[in-house]
């Protein structure tokens, strides 16, 4: 008896634990590409005890996952578009924007959003079952007003102006849903819609803006003319001081040349002279030399000639002996003999 209640005992052990093996590959949950699953253990309101699942089938007690102390929630990853609008109708009629001026501009948004794949545990425990769409939505909303606040309705126009508070809100919207799990992945302005009244004043902006430029031309215009006039007069002034150099220069060389020009001429009347003092000179010789064969030509020559010979030698002669044949102190024949022992040939 003992042995058929041990043996019926042991038949339902491992009948219980092929059932169990059986239900949780049966009724093992799936959880789909999109999703991922969150399991909770105990208090997950502050994202504690929390184990986030990949896409797949996850069997019973071995991926974690128990269907008796714990909870399973497939939260969906994929993103969302949303629509900012104004209208009660929900039709993205334009989301109304207050600038800094008190002008309203209506702006056209496009959004997505998604969970955080490895944050969906945290998206569960920061909002639950709630309406996450309509959260996001008011953070959006909410944000693009503040930014709006910051800027003039006519700074809107600037398409720079746009971009930077586009980035903006997307930059502090996601500071925001990063405590929930969420991003935002596409947030852009489509189109401002700006009023009548706004659109004449910018335009009146722009007009302004227009007639300032054409002046900064103007004024750079008249700069640039002025520098150039500048730049001409220095020119000018330059080549005046360069003529005036090249005609002291000029003026110096032909000072120069004439001062040449003028020695040249002296040193050359001073050879002219020279040379009609050597004709002269030649010529009075000739003259001499012919006056001379005049002179001592013919009887009365020879003996006029002969006499300036003996009247030579005889001061030849006293000179000789430190005699002047004028005092008289040799007398005739002393002299004689002396011109007779000048002319006298020597042997």
């Amino acid at each position: 008896m003992n042995r058929l209640i041990k043996t019926l005992m042991v038949l339902v052990l491992i009948f219980g634990v092929a059932a169990l093996i059986a239900a949780s590959y049966y009724f093992a949950p799936v959880i789909k590409a999109n999703q991922r699953g969150v399991v909770m253990t105990g208090d997950a309101d502050q994202g504690e005890n929390l184990i986030v699942l990949a896409p797949g089938k996850h069997y019973w007690f071995i991926s974690g996952y128990n269907p008796i102390t714990t909870t399973l929630t497939c939260i969906e990853i994929n993103e969302k578009e949303l629509s900012l609008s104004d209208s009660a109708s929900g039709e993205n009629s334009g989301l109304l924007l207050t600038s800094k001026d008190g002008d309203e501009v209506k702006a056209d948004f496009t959004v997505w959003y998604r969970v955080i794949p490895a944050q969906a545990g945290l998206r569960l425990a920061a909002l639950g079952d709630g309406d996450v769409d309509k959260i996001v939505t008011e953070i959006v909303k909410a944000t693009a007003r503040e930014k709006a606040a910051y800027h003039d309705a006519g700074t809107f126009y600037d398409g720079k102006v746009q971009a930077e508070y586009v980035e903006s809100i997307k930059k502090d919207v996601n500071q925001q849903l990063a405590a929930r799990g969420l991003e935002l992945t596409v947030f852009k302005c489509n189109k401002l819609h700006f009023s009548a009244a706004l659109l004449k004043k910018i335009e009146e902006i722009k007009k302004a803006e227009a007639i300032i430029e054409v002046n900064k031309v103007k004024v750079k215009a008249a700069v640039v003319a002025a520098q150039e006039m500048e730049e001409a007069a220095k020119g000018r002034k330059r080549a005046a001081l360069q003529e005036a150099q090249a005609r002291k220069e000029s003026v110096i060389m032909a000072s120069e040349a004439q001062v040449i020009a003028a020695k040249n001429w002296v040193a050359a009347e001073k050879i002219k002279a020279e040379v009609l003092l050597v004709r002269s000179q030649a010529k009075a010789e000739a003259m001499q030399v012919e006056a001379a064969a005049k002179v001592f030509s013919g009887p009365e020559g020879e003996r006029f000639l002969r006499y300036r010979i003996a009247d030579s030698l005889a001061e030849a002669w006293s000179q000789r002996n430190n005699m002047n044949a004028a005092s008289g102190g040799l007398g005739l024949d002393g002299m004689a003999t002396g011109i007779t022992s000048l002319s006298a040939p020597a042997k």
